[in-house]
């Protein structure tokens, strides 16, 4: 007789398989769970399975994981009054597909990545009736302002609602960061710091660098990449600003942007049509890519940016853009922020600034400016060493499973 595998479903605010950051999170911990000797099956919120996903009885598979596509975001052409109900009760309609799951399949945990309180609370009750072991994997802690209708709009009261008391009264939770396992160890709830991870073993990370690379020098000339979309999360008006003043000075930089639009970034620079077109040439907007492709296009870069503001939303977070970029060998010049200077060491992984303004930014280009090929080098190697030690999702194995067989 063959011994059961116990099954976790991975469930919540996220587009499986490659919708959004979020999926990246959860696949990450998806391999570890398997590795662990688990059966995932994901049930994210997206509308449908993708096409090339389907298999037979009309299931999907990712990278051998099935999933069941939620459709619980749609929020477009609703009157004000039943896109506010929606919202408070987004994911409800997922629990349903929970208990028609579970009636077939004997699940042992379910992790939920966020949630709305009433969708927590009644999952939380959910799996408590079922005697299944309830985590909640916390990834942000949102700045007020920087959600709809600021400090006193629903979404911030739903999120303050939701980090204040739902996660302390599920009690089991996955933090991405350190700021948010101290808060939650001090409410005494069991915690697990998993940071973001990726599979270095996936053919999209696995290059060698080539010779010319090797032997590069590149001052004068700075290739850099940021890839993301900034919204008021990162900052790139001093960046811009930098590479106006230092292109002005006879240096060789561009940028490779990947994601935002022009007009995102125009927005970015408060409308600086201006300096858009001063750096035509210098900034290339590559628009939103496949995943797929983005470690090619990082790894043609000298460094990737990443440069955030100090707020409770930069420190309790963490960026999957940092992740990928150490992932593809690429180091990465940031401020020092949150977690940021735990992993990144000034000059070994990257280069580390006091903070996002525009005097700091402009100083770490200056000394990228001034790296020779053999540093970069080693500078390339390191960042790769740095995502194997702390990032490959098999890090996490043991801790995971020890975790999920502690939780109540």
């Amino acid at each position: 007789m063959l011994e059961h595998r116990q099954q976790v479903v991975i469930m919540g605010t996220f587009r499986f398989p490659e919708g959004d950051a979020a999926a990246a999170r959860v696949l990450g911990i998806g391999k570890t769970l398997r590795q662990s000797g688990y059966e995932v099956h994901f049930a994210g919120w997206e509308e449908n399975g993708r096409s090339e996903d389907r298999c037979d009885e009309g299931k999907f598979s990712y990278q051998g994981f099935y999933y069941s596509s939620q459709n619980q975001f749609r929020l477009k052409r609703l009157n004000p009054i039943s896109r506010l109900l929606k919202y408070l009760t987004m994911g409800v309609g997922a629990i349903g597909w929970l208990r028609r799951y579970s009636d077939e399949n004997k699940i042992d945990a379910v992790i939920s990545y966020h949630g709305g309180v009433i969708y927590l609370s009644l999952l939380k009750f959910f799996c408590w009736k079922r005697n299944i072991k309830l985590i909640a994997d916390c990834t942000e802690w949102y700045d007020p302002d920087s959600l709809p209708g600021g400090k006193w709009g629903i979404a911030a009261m739903e999120s303050e609602l939701r980090m204040r008391l739902i996660n302390p009264w599920i009690g089991q939770i996955i933090s991405i960061s350190r700021l948010l396992r101290g808060v939650y160890e001090r409410k005494g709830c069991h915690v697990l710091l998993v940071p973001p991870t990726v599979d270095l073993t996936d053919s999209k990370w696995v290059a060698e660098p080539t010779q010319g690379e090797r032997e590069k020098k590149i001052a004068p000339r700075l290739r850099l990449v940021y890839a993301g979309v900034p919204g008021k999360k990162d900052v790139l008006r001093a960046v811009l600003l930098s590479l106006d003043a230092l292109c002005k000075e006879g240096f060789q930089i561009s940028l490779d942007l990947v994601g935002p639009s022009e007009a995102e970034v125009l927005t970015t620079v408060n409308g600086d049509r201006e300096l858009l077109h001063r750096l035509r040439g210098r900034v290339i907007f590559h628009g939103r890519i496949a995943q797929s492709k983005v470690p090619a296009l990082l790894r043609q870069a000298d460094f990737s940016i990443l440069f955030r503001p100090q707020r409770r939303s930069s420190h309790a977070g963490f960026s999957t853009k940092l992740v990928e970029s150490l992932a593809a060998g690429v180091p990465i010049i940031a401020n020092s922020i949150g977690d940021v200077p735990v992993y990144i060491n000034d000059g070994i992984e990257g280069i580390l600034v006091i903070d996002e303004a525009y005097e700091s930014v402009i100083a770490g280009l200056r000394r990228a400016l001034a790296l020779d090929g053999k540093k970069l080098f080693e500078m390339r190697e390191a960042a790769k060493r740095c995502a194997r030690q702390n990032f490959h999702y098999e890090v996490y194995r043991d801790d995971l499973r020890k975790f999920i067989e502690d939780c109540q």
